[in-house]
């Protein structure tokens, strides 16, 4: 049976061990989910103005085609000519796993999931598919996509 000592100490290093815990950043992890179901929609509903409202001032993306678009501008354009697409519905991204840090004063966040377009062709629809990769940083005081890598995998349906 252990003393009034023993359940004082483990006690205090059960506190101490809470303290000292790696913070969970729940709040923060929640506010990346609604963004990127902001993002979604806005993507769905061909909102050029929504979808450019995560992308950072210094924003850089790898397609998975391999392009690259080094800028906010190239970015909007790319998207420009994405919603002119006849036929061309969406993009999805699913989030499988949100990371959230700080370093230096500066929240950052890792973004990995699945994404799948969605294309109505004279085929039939096609639905393209892959993994992506997103870098978030809050150095401004709002979250903001400083990057984003996304991998095609393959394409399901007639329309591939």
């Amino acid at each position: 049976m252990l003393s009034k000592t023993s359940y004082a100490v483990l006690g205090m290093t059960l506190i101490s061990a809470q303290l000292h815990a790696a913070p969970t950043y729940a709040d923060e992890k929640k506010t990346i989910l609604a963004l990127r179901a902001e993002n979604n929609r806005a993507l769905a509903a061909h909102d050029l103005d929504g979808a450019m409202r995560i992308v950072a001032d210094d924003y850089v993306m790898i397609g998975g085609n391999s392009s690259i678009e080094r800028s906010p501008a190239e970015n909007r354009m790319g998207w420009a000519e994405e919603f002119a697409i006849e036929g061309h519905d969406r993009y999805v991204r699913t989030t499988t796993l949100v990371d959230v840090g700080k370093r230096k004063g500066v929240l950052r966040a890792a973004e990995l999931g699945r994404w799948e377009g969605i294309d109505h062709k004279t085929a039939g629809v096609s639905r393209p598919f892959g993994r992506y990769f997103v870098h978030w940083s809050k150095s401004t005081g709002q979250w903001r996509v400083v990057s984003e890598t996304y991998v095609t995998l393959g394409c399901r349906g007639p329309g591939c």
